[in-house]
């Protein structure tokens, strides 16, 4: 992904004068040098990682890259540990006061990474961080995010699940209906995984019907219904269906 223009904000964060901080602090630290191949400096990502590493756990490594089917690789942190060390990692570098822009590209980096726990962070930064300050241009962000699972950066049923409950679905409860429609609009996409997101992302909406008219109403036929009967539609595919990665990340 390519760096935005100068005096504009970058992809899906909101600007200057329109909630372009996140965060607890106030002013944001200059910006860091750009990595050579994204936007987050490589120091940061490998305190991070080392981070991560300190917490990682062997036998449950090789538990979730087996029950994944080698798909993708783990380095065995418990979600407690790496929503730990996100946060201790965000305040240690001053990330959570920095221009919102800035964060939304980290984000992203994250998600790029190979390991699962290194993508989880970037998740959750968008869910706990930015989603909660407003700091998210829906439509932008999309097109980022869309470019991820073309780009084969979220391919699997745990990550895609993931992402799909702890940002799609809050985003697509937030923005409402255009929103909603918007990643309803992915079922048509070439990515599998993309097109499943279509689904899953729907999955907590379903449930409350009428109650959540801004997101769930008015969805293509059959949008909410195939996020809520998981395994119904031939583009919800993976081992036992996404149960067993919903249970996951709510631990």
């Amino acid at each position: 992904m390519s760096p935005g223009r100068r005096g504009r904000p970058a992809h899906g964060a909101a600007g200057k004068g329109s909630g372009g901080k996140a965060g607890k602090r106030g002013g944001g630290a200059s910006a860091p040098p750009v990595s050579g191949t994204g936007r987050l400096p490589a120091r940061l990502l490998a305190d991070l990682q080392a981070r991560l590493d300190a917490r990682a756990n062997e036998r449950s490594r090789s538990w979730w890259e087996r029950y994944l089917r080698g798909s993708t690789p783990f380095r065995g942190v418990p979600m407690a540990a790496i929503r730990a060390e996100l946060h201790a990692w965000l305040a240690a570098h001053a990330l959570d006061g920095a221009d919102a822009a800035r964060q939304f590209d980290f984000a992203a980096d994250l998600i790029r990474q190979p390991h699962t726990e290194d993508k989880l962070p970037g998740m959750l930064w968008y869910q706990e961080v930015l989603l909660p300050a407003g700091a998210v241009r829906w439509r932008p962000a999309l097109r980022v995010w869309a470019r991820l699972f073309d780009d084969g950066c979220i391919a699997d049923w745990n990550a895609c699940d993931w992402f799909c409950v702890r940002v799609l679905g809050p985003l697509a409860e937030r923005e409402g209906e255009p929103c909603a429609r918007a990643i309803a609009a992915w079922r048509r996409a070439r990515d599998l995984w993309r097109r499943r997101a279509a689904g899953v992302a729907f999955i907590n909406l379903a449930p409350k019907g009428d109650a959540n008219r801004s997101a769930a109403r008015k969805l293509p036929p059959g949008t909410v219904r195939t996020g809520a009967s998981i395994g119904a539609d031939s583009i919800l595919t993976g081992p036992a269906g996404p149960g067993p990665a919903l249970r996951f990340q709510a631990k």
